[in-house]
């Protein structure tokens, strides 16, 4: 089981084997065009004058490169080019002056170039760097040692030139993306739980062995929702991380992996109640626990998400505490008034395992949200926020 309170694993360490696991995110934003293409004329204009490289655009090439939306990514796409081209040139050099360069000295050189590429801990934008490098050295011919330092040198300027870009007036974190992600992800969890509730019981006919309620996909989905939102936490994280426009976003990190640990939480429970539901109704052999009772659960569950998440299509923020504590109370008598109903009359418990657990599920789907709503962003761990987070698309499904 997850605290909701440990959330370490949710946010970048920002250590330097993730600095060297920066990718590229493409060219962003109109102002950062602009900024790149600044920052590439000043590099290759600095490159003409410093270097004493026989071809100058390893510079421009490094800063086209390595420039990103935030002074973090910028730093580790830096390194992961300076240190591949660093290592591809020289080892090229000594390679094509020590055996010269024919057809079988350039195949082994590349061959050799991506084996040891493969084996670096970088992200494959960075392992690409070490052969492209060899390829470049190869295929401008052997040249002294001294041009083949001032490549490598240039590729340095270049980088330099690149954080000088971003870190100058950076751009600013914008907590608003990963809002909307995490609203998407609300929205998400409401309307399956929705779909579960009125689905459930409503077909015309007994759905045959195999074939699953139209809400299992939208279950299952889940997962790809929450790891968007993941992603779009890291992506906050990371650019407040080393930003001086980033001081103010980076107190609220913690309080913003909370509130995803606690939806992946109940993403767990209601793609169990998914599973469990699937399998109680519209089936040849009836279930003991009644399908419109059922349903109005899970309505009021709906409402109760409603009042601790905010309502679809608005930001995910809880009404008043004692509204969503009052709430709770109505539908935890609710439920335990329909677990009851299920050994009335003589009837044992063994045959109302399966009604039971989802039941159960639905009432631990109603603490997380009462916890939500009441621990509120600022709330620690929590007896009833046990959360089995789901904010990996590789966690195995509880529906299927």
């Amino acid at each position: 089981m997850a605290d909701a309170s440990n959330v370490g694993d949710l946010l970048p360490e920002g250590g330097l084997a993730e600095v060297l696991q920066q990718r590229h995110g493409g060219l962003g934003s109109p102002m950062l065009v602009v900024r790149l293409a600044i920052a590439v004329t000043v590099s290759w204009l600095i490159a003409l004058a410093v270097s004493q490289s026989a071809l100058g655009i390893f510079a421009p090439i490094t800063t086209l490169l390595v420039v990103q939306s935030s002074p973090w990514s910028t730093l580790g796409l830096s390194l992961q080019r300076i240190l591949g081209t660093g290592i591809g040139v020289l080892a090229a050099s000594l390679w094509v002056n020590l055996v010269g360069l024919t057809w079988w000295s350039f195949f082994i050189a590349v061959l050799a170039a991506l084996l040891v590429a493969r084996l670096i801990p970088w992200s494959v934008a960075g392992q690409i760097q070490i052969p492209i490098a060899v390829v470049f050295v190869l295929a401008l011919g052997a040249g002294s040692m001294g041009q083949d330092l001032w490549r490598v040198l240039d590729v340095v300027i270049g980088g330099l030139i690149g954080l000088l870009a971003v870190y100058v007036y950076p751009p600013r974190p914008r907590p608003e993306a990963f809002e909307r992600a995490l609203e998407a992800y609300r929205d998400a969890i409401v309307t399956v739980l929705r779909r579960i509730g009125e689905e459930s019981g409503g077909h015309a006919s007994v759905l045959p062995q195999g074939v699953n309620h139209e809400y299992v996909p939208g279950s299952r989905a889940l997962r790809l929702v929450a790891e968007d939102a993941r992603q779009s936490l890291t992506k906050l994280a990371e650019s407040a991380r080393w930003n001086p426009r980033g001081r103010s976003v980076l107190p609220r990190l913690q309080s913003d992996a909370r509130r995803l640990r606690r939806l992946g939480g109940m993403t767990v429970q209601i793609r169990g109640v998914s599973g469990a539901a699937d399998l109680l109704f519209d089936r040849a052999e009836p279930s003991r626990l009644n399908a419109a009772e059922f349903r109005r659960v899970v309505a009021s569950l709906v409402d109760l998400a409603g009042a601790a998440l905010g309502e679809q299509g608005g930001r995910v923020a809880p009404r008043a505490p004692e509204v969503v504590q009052a709430m709770s109370d109505e539908l935890a008598a609710a439920i335990r008034d329909s677990a009851d109903s299920l050994v009335q009359e003589g009837r044992g418990p063994g045959g109302s395992l399966e009604s039971v657990s989802a039941l159960g599920r639905l009432d631990h789907v109603r603490r997380q949200l009462t916890v939500f709503a009441l621990a509120g962003e600022n709330g620690g761990g929590d007896g009833d926020e046990d959360t089995d987070d789901d904010v990996s698309p590789v966690r195995a499904g509880d529906e299927e």
